[in-house]
């Protein structure tokens, strides 16, 4: 999908657990075809391919509240914190960027989440080994002065068709995706976009204040990971992006107004402290 992959939508971390299914629904899973247990990846970036079972993989109603089986993959390495998590994927097959990671041996942990970022399965693993030609590490910090963002279109109240750009000024921050997951660095990091519409969202997710909730006990003990996988409940999250025009597709939302938040977020997808957000109001034709 247009923003989710990566290259190009958490703020404020209200984690759930595996939500309750009925006896009725089949229970999705996820399994990691790629990297293969204890092979080595020589290459700066890491393939990863996954196959799933009874869930489908898309974005096109990412944000929106979702729907059983439906929804995208949320990956992580070395943990399965929101701290680590390197992206949100749209298709079984993406790569990762080796940037920052020490090469040696390394935990890759994927899981299924519904549109609206909840855990839709129990998270896969596999332990790989990184040993890349020419190793990236992590850039120097980066701090210029106080950043700022600024929406530039659409304007506030105005018209857009379902599918738009939104156009964005950064200043005195470095935009960089393959730094998701890695440890914060000053003047670093990523966008978080997300869109509020009565009927859609009717609570807007990227209010700052969520609290933390505690794993169910089904989930603990599954494997050395399990116990501390943790997705955040996100309604409204469209996007990470790490560009200044971003591709908006509204295309399954409904018609009128439409409130977008952007704001910038550190590289473990915390908010970046002293930097408002930026919002306008739009009509959705």
């Amino acid at each position: 999908m247009h923003m989710l992959a990566r290259g190009l939508p958490i703020v404020l971390l209200s984690f759930v657990a595996l939500p309750a299914l009925a006896a009725t629904m089949p229970v999705p899973s996820i399994t990691i075809l790629a990297p293969a247990a204890g092979s080595n990846v020589a290459t700066s970036e890491i393939p990863v391919a996954v196959a799933t079972k009874d869930f489908s993989v898309e974005c096109t109603h990412v944000g929106q509240p979702g729907a059983p089986g439906r929804g995208h993959i949320h990956a992580m390495v070395d943990g399965t914190s929101m701290a680590v998590m390197t992206n949100v994927y749209c298709s079984k097959q993406f790569t990762i960027s080796g940037e920052g990671l020490q090469p040696g041996k390394h935990i890759l942990a994927v899981i299924l989440a519904t549109d609206a970022h909840d855990n839709a399965s129990m998270p896969a693993e596999v332990t790989f080994t990184y040993q890349p030609q020419s190793p990236q590490p992590l850039p120097a910090p980066a701090e210029s002065g106080k950043p700022s963002l600024t929406i530039l279109s659409p304007g506030n109240g105005a018209r857009v068709g379902k599918t738009f750009d939104l156009k964005v000024a950064v200043s005195n921050f470095q935009l960089s995706c393959d730094l998701e997951g890695r440890p914060n660095i000053a003047g670093y990091g990523h966008l978080h976009v997300f869109v509020t519409q009565s009927g859609v969202t009717d609570k807007p997710s990227w209010a700052p204040k969520m609290s933390m909730e505690p794993m169910s006990s089904s989930m603990k003990g599954e494997s050395p990971m399990a116990g501390e996988m943790k997705m955040m409940s996100m309604v409204g999250m469209i996007g990470m992006p790490c560009a200044t025009t971003i591709p908006v597709d509204l295309s399954q939302w409904h018609t009128g107004k439409a409130k977008i938040v952007v704001m910038f977020a550190n590289n473990d997808h915390e908010p970046t402290m002293g930097v408002a957000a930026a919002a306008v109001t739009v009509i959705v034709r």
